[in-house]
């Protein structure tokens, strides 16, 4: 069930005067409407901890969070201007975006990918693309599963053929793996590292951005009107979001703690803490004055990964994916 979590703009405060402005201030905030990537997991603490510590509101934005069912439904829906901006994987978004929807990304935090083949430690050894051929690799056709793997073997000179994959639908991979069904599965390495551990075994984990794949992790993206018609609240809500990042890269329990309590998360407090943090540590670090900031090589490499594999059209240049016009350094 989708879940909406508001933040309401009353000022409270002691004096006659100020009690009277109060309702003027509440009405002078922007509502923003956000769409996540998924439901609500570890990595969406930030934005549970930003509103608590009411970092938007004084950004002057009331804010409403909706859980989402993955980052092309989310890249879909904001173009369509059901939702203002998404919080979604990038590279999906590239893929919306190189299909006609008009959104452009406004922000990348998780620059590093992390898309990985993870084994059990004991079982595999994943210190080389040769160590990696011979294993059975459980992996879902189509969606993230597919790009990555075709623009892994692109990358290292092979073919997908090369690799001995085994199709399965994603929510069996966890458990093909630990009962030894197939030796690796692909996926996000911070997912499976906590579903690993959480079997008491210690996961082996070939990060494929080790491996020459440039695909791009998780950011935001916003639709061509609501920049058009409200640009200046975005430098704002990265600013509210960057400040959210940083609270919840600080004290993980503290912030796992309060997304747990409000809404429903699998696992306990300490998965979740693990969770949050593998992905933190293949993301910028909360103190970069860039956080968020994009490159003109990020695209590029990206882009040329995706037109590689024919997921882009040749014709398309990076410049119709991203901008940094509503990075709050630029404002």
């Amino acid at each position: 069930m989708n879940v909406k979590h508001q933040i309401s703009g009353l000022l409270l405060a002691a004096g006659l005067g100020v009690f009277a402005a109060a309702p003027a201030a509440a009405q002078d905030l922007q509502t923003v409407n956000v769409i996540l990537d998924w439901a609500w997991r570890p990595h969406h603490a930030p934005f549970v901890v930003g509103l608590e510590k009411g970092y938007f509101k004084e950004e002057g934005i009331d804010l409403t969070v909706e859980q989402g069912r993955g980052s092309a439904t989310a890249a879909t829906l904001v173009g369509q201007g059901q939702f203002d901006i998404a919080h979604l994987n990038i590279t999906n978004a590239a893929q919306a975006i190189s299909k006609g929807v008009p959104i452009k990304s406004i922000a990348v935090y998780q620059t590093r990918s992390a898309a990985a083949f993870i084994g059990v430690k004991g079982r595999v050894e994943l210190d080389s693309v040769e160590a990696l051929r011979p294993l059975r690799i459980g992996s879902t056709p189509g969606g993230s599963d597919g790009l990555s793997l075709s623009i892994f073997a692109r990358s290292n000179d092979l073919t997908v053929q090369d690799f001995n994959v085994v199709g399965m639908e994603g929510s069996g991979k966890t458990i093909a793996l630990l009962q030894n069904q197939v030796d690796v599965v692909s996926g996000d390495s911070y997912a499976y590292d906590a579903l690993v551990r959480a079997a008491n075994e210690e996961p082996e984990i070939m990060l494929l951005a080790d491996y020459g794949v440039p695909l791009l992790g998780f950011g935001f993206a916003t639709n061509d009107t609501f920049a058009a018609e409200h640009g200046d609240i975005i430098p704002a809500f990265l600013r509210a979001a960057h400040r959210s990042y940083a609270a919840a890269v600080a004290d993980p329990e503290a912030a796992c703690e309060i997304l747990r309590t409000t809404y429903e998360v699998p696992g306990t407090n300490e998965a979740c803490v693990a969770y949050f943090m593998n992905l933190a540590d293949l993301s910028q670090a909360p103190d970069d004055t860039n956080w968020g900031v994009q490159t003109a090589e990020q695209w590029d490499a990206l882009v040329g990964a995706l037109k590689d594999i024919g997921e882009v059209s040749a014709d398309m240049t990076a410049d119709a994916f991203w901008t940094n016009d509503f990075q709050p350094s630029a404002n």
